[in-house]
C-alpha cells in the first residue's frame, strides 16, 4: 500500500497538475474508475450529453482529484502519528462528500436517461445506461425490447431481464401450488416472453390438460430455447393427436438426449418394422432406468438364455416398485425352492398366482415358519382373484386348523367379506391393476393429497403405494387425509417424478366422500 502510494506521488509531483488519466486511483476510490474515464469523454467532447451531467461531472472529477490526493499524502512516511490521523481523518470526509457527489452525478444521469427514453434519442440513452451508478430500472428494459435487436445482447438488458423473469416464475409458482391456475398461466407467460424457456415448458405442462394445441406451442418455445424435457410430451401430445411421424421426430430428439422413456416409444414404434433398430433403443432405455424397459429386455433376455442379466434387470425394475417385475421375480425363485426370496418378491405382487404360492409356502411351512390362518387367507384371495382349483387347498388347511382356530379364521373372513361388500357398495371396488384401466368404475381410494397440480387436481398417495391423479376435487385441501369414492376415466394423466421423468397415472372423478364405520 506504501509503495503504491509513493510511486502515486513521485507521478503526481512529475505531472504538475493533479493526477494524469492513466495514473490509477487510490484502491478505496477504483471503484469510481469507469466514471472517471466516462465524464473525462463528456467533458473532453468525445461524447455528448446534458450541461447539467456536464457540471456535475466536472465537480465530481474535482471532488475525485482532491481525494485521490489526500490518498498520496498519507504515503508520506515521514508524517508524525497525529498528522497522519489528521490527514487520514480528512480523507474519509473527503471519501465521504466523493460519494454525495457521485449520487448526485448519478441522479442528473438518470433523469438525462428518462429524458432521452421521451425523446427517442438512442445514443444519448445508451451513453446513461452505460453510467455505472445509473441504477437499471424497468423503464430502460421496456424502451430497450423496443429497439430490438439493437440491445437484445446487452449485458444490462439480459441481467435485468433474467432476474425478472426468475420472480415472475416464483409467483407463478406459488399461484399454482394455490390452484390458481389462470393467474399462474399468465405469469410464466409474461415470462416466457422475457425469453426464460423454463417458464414456457410450465406454462405448457399446464396447458396439457386444458388445450393441446397451446401446450404444444408453449413447449416448442421451450425446446427451441434449449429445456429438451419437452421433447418427450411434444411427442406424446402429436402421438396422442395421431400425428405419427410428427411424434417420431419428437420422440427421436428426445431419445438422442438419453431420455429413456422416449427410448422406449422408439423400440414400441420400430418393433413391427426393425427389430434389430428396436432392440437397440430397449437396450438404450433399459440402460438408462426406465423399469418398463427393463422388464421387457429381461423377458427377451431369458428366452436367450442368458438369465443372470435378466434377473439383474428384473431386480432393478422391482426396487423401482415395478409388480410384474416382482411377481417374476417370485415365481421364478420359488420354481429354484429359494422360498425366502420368493416370498419378499411376491409379497410385492397382487396377482392370484403371488397369492397362491405365498399360501403354499405359509402352509408348507417353506421359507422358514407355518401360518394356517394366513395360508387359508391368501388361498381365499387368490381364488376371489379367478385363481381354479383352490376349494381343495382351502378344505385342506380348514382341517389342518384347531376348531377354535378355524371358528376365529371364519369369523374373521366373515367380516371381511361382509365389509368388503358394504364397502363395494358404499365406496366402489378396492383398487387393482385391472380394474383402474375400467372407465365409470366406482372405486374406493384412501390415502394423502398432495397441493393442487391443476385446477380442482390433485395427486393421491395411496394406502396402498400407489398414486393416482384426482380431477374435480370437492372439499379437498392440498396434504388433507382423504377417504373417498371416485369414478375411473380409463384415461391417464402425465406426471413428472422429482428426476423430471415422465410417467403415467391412472386418471379419476371425485365422486363423494366416503368413511365408512368402524364395525362395533
Amino acid at each position: 500500500m506504501r509503495l503504491y502510494l509513493i510511486a502515486l506521488a513521485t507521478l503526481f509531483m512529475l505531472s504538475g497538475c493533479g493526477p494524469s488519466p492513466d495514473v490509477p486511483l487510490a484502491p478505496k476510490l477504483s471503484k469510481y474508475a469507469t466514471a472517471q474515464q466516462q465524464c473525462r469523454d463528456f467533458l473532453e467532447g468525445k461524447k455528448e450529453f446534458t450541461n447539467k451531467v456536464e457540471e456535475e461531472c466536472d465537480q465530481f472529477l474535482k471532488r475525485l482529484e482532491k481525494a485521490n490526493s489526500t490518498a498520496d499524502e498519507l504515503a508520506n512516511d515521514n508524517l508524525k502519528r497525529g498528522e497522519y490521523d489528521q490527514t487520514m481523518t480528512r480523507y474519509s470526509r473527503e471519501r465521504n462528500r466523493l460519494k454525495l457527489q457521485y449520487e448526485e452525478l448519478s441522479e442528473s444521469i438518470k433523469k438525462a436517461t428518462i429524458a432521452a427514453i421521451k425523446r427517442d434519442d438512442v445514443d444519448a440513452f445508451a451513453l446513461g445506461v452505460a453510467f455505472p451508478g445509473n441504477s437499471y430500472i424497468a423503464p430502460y428494459y421496456d424502451y430497450m425490447k423496443t429497439k430490438s435487436p439493437r440491445f437484445d445482447n446487452d449485458a444490462h438488458y439480459l441481467e435485468y431481464q433474467r432476474e425478472e423473469s426468475e420472480k415472475l416464475m416464483l409467483l407463478a409458482q406459488q399461484y399454482q401450488k394455490q390452484g390458481v391456475i389462470d393467474k399462474a398461466l399468465a405469469l410464466f407467460q409474461k415470462a416466457a416472453e422475457m425469453n426464460n424457456p423454463q417458464a414456457a415448458r410450465s406454462s405448457a405442462l399446464l396447458y396439457e390438460d386444458i388445450n393441446v394445441e397451446l401446450a404444444i406451442k408453449w413447449h416448442r418455445i421451450a425446446a427451441d430455447g434449449g429445456v429438451n424435457a419437452s421433447y418427450l410430451n411434444l411427442g406424446q401430445l402429436y402421438d396422442d393427436k395421431g400425428q405419427k411421424e410428427e411424434a417420431l421426430s419428437w420422440y427421436l430428439k428426445a431419445a438422442e438426449d438419453d431420455n429413456a422413456v422416449a427410448q422406449f416409444k422408439l423400440y414400441q414404434y420400430y418393433l413391427s418394422s426393425d427389430k434389430k433398430r428396436a432392440l437397440s433403443w430397449l437396450q438404450k432405455s433399459s440402460a438408462n432406468g426406465y423399469a418398463h424397459a427393463q422388464y421387457t429386455y429381461a423377458q427377451i433376455l431369458m428366452k436367450s438364455a442368458k438369465s443372470d442379466k435378466a434377473i439383474e434387470l428384473m431386480m432393478q425394475a422391482s426396487q423401482q416398485n415395478y409388480k410384474k417385475a416382482s411377481d417374476y421375480l417370485g415365481e421364478y425363485y420359488y420354481s429354484l425352492g429359494l422360498y425366502e426370496r420368493a416370498f419378499i418378491y411376491l409379497d410385492k405382487s397382487d396377482t392370484a398366482h403371488a397369492f397362491y404360492l405365498r399360501a403354499k409356502m405359509l402352509e408348507e411351512g417353506k421359507g422358514g415358519y407355518k401360518d394356517y390362518a394366513q395360508a387359508y387367507t391368501f388361498y381365499s384371495r387368490a381364488a376371489a382373484l379367478g385363481k381354479e382349483g383352490v376349494k381343495k387347498d382351502l378344505d385342506r388347511v380348514n382341517a389342518l386348523l384347531s376348531k377354535e382356530q378355524q371358528r376365529l379364521a371364519a369369523e374373521e373372513e366373515r367380516i371381511r367379506i361382509e365389509r368388503m361388500k358394504k364397502l363395494v357398495k358404499e365406496c366402489g371396488e378396492i383398487p387393482n391393476s385391472a380394474n383402474i384401466k375400467k372407465k365409470n368404475l366406482k372405486l374406493h381410494i384412501i390415502g394423502i393429497a398432495s397441493a393442487p397440480v391443476g385446477s380442482n387436481s390433485y395427486i393421491i398417495y395411496g394406502d396402498d403405494g400407489e398414486e393416482y391423479f384426482l380431477q374435480r376435487a370437492k372439499g379437498i385441501n392440498g396434504n388433507d387425509r382423504v377417504d373417498i369414492s371416485v369414478i375411473a376415466t380409463g384415461k391417464t394423466a402425465i406426471l413428472n417424478t422429482s428426476a423430471g421423468e415422465p410417467r403415467d397415472v391412472y386418471q379419476f372423478t371425485f365422486h363423494k366422500t366416503c368413511v365408512m364405520e368402524e364395525e362395533q
